[in-house]
């Protein structure tokens, strides 16, 4: 790149520089021979020169680091949001898990209890069970729920010669009409075989016993 060194060019002079007046003068009283000289010594303070390397030196630094500061602030801000709204988050998905873990947690011991329930009150674990013998009491007892209640003397226990006489069999009929039909055998001395079945536990609306009477046969 070459350089012009016109001191009366318009464009390339610098206006701030006092110098280059004076410097303009010395050069036209100096001799021709000598003036070849001068651009090769004016070349590096020529004000083009000192305004083009303020303009390569404001150029990068201001605009580069001007660029870089904006990407890097709102770089800084996003993170800075994003780090908020995640520890805003964080909570909220900790507290939505703890309800989700607990409703979890009530729902599957409701299921056990209800399953346990079930099976201990309304599954026999022994059922369409014959047993032989003699009724001697049937009646029906209860306060808000009506149950027949009966005993009876079973044929195993009177064969045992070794067992005092003694009623050992006590069971329940639910059913009204089934209830009545045992209770017309009561002290007759007809033998009855009666089909039962056997819950873990008992209902206030089914009887007191845990024995159930399903049916009853006279022979």
């Amino acid at each position: 790149m070459k350089w012009i060194d016109d001191q009366d060019d318009y464009f390339l002079r610098d206006f701030n520089d006092k110098s280059g007046d004076n410097r303009s003068d010395d050069n036209s009283n100096e001799p021709a021979g000598t003036g070849s000289t001068a651009p090769t010594g004016a070349q590096g303070s020529v004000p083009a020169s000192s305004s083009d390397v303020t303009a390569e030196g404001s150029r990068p630094a201001g605009n580069e680091f001007s660029f870089g500061n904006t990407g890097s602030g709102s770089s800084s801000a996003t993170v800075g949001n994003g780090d908020t709204a995640s520890t805003q988050e964080t909570p909220r998905r900790k507290r939505r898990r703890a309800r989700r873990r607990l409703i979890w947690f009530f729902v599957i011991l409701f299921a056990i209890l209800g399953t346990a329930f079930y099976i201990r009150y309304f599954v026999p674990y022994t059922s369409d069970t014959l047993t032989s013998g003699y009724i001697t009491l049937v009646e029906k007892r209860g306060i808000f729920f009506k149950t027949f209640e009966g005993e009876m003397i079973s044929e195993s226990h009177l064969n045992d010669t070794s067992q005092i006489y003694s009623r050992d069999f006590f069971f329940s009929i639910p059913n009204d009409s089934l209830g009545r039909l045992v209770q017309s055998f009561q002290g007759t001395g007809k033998r009855v075989t009666l089909t039962t079945q056997k819950y873990y536990g008992t209902l206030p609306w089914r009887g007191s016993q845990k024995i159930i009477v399903t049916n009853v046969t006279a022979q």
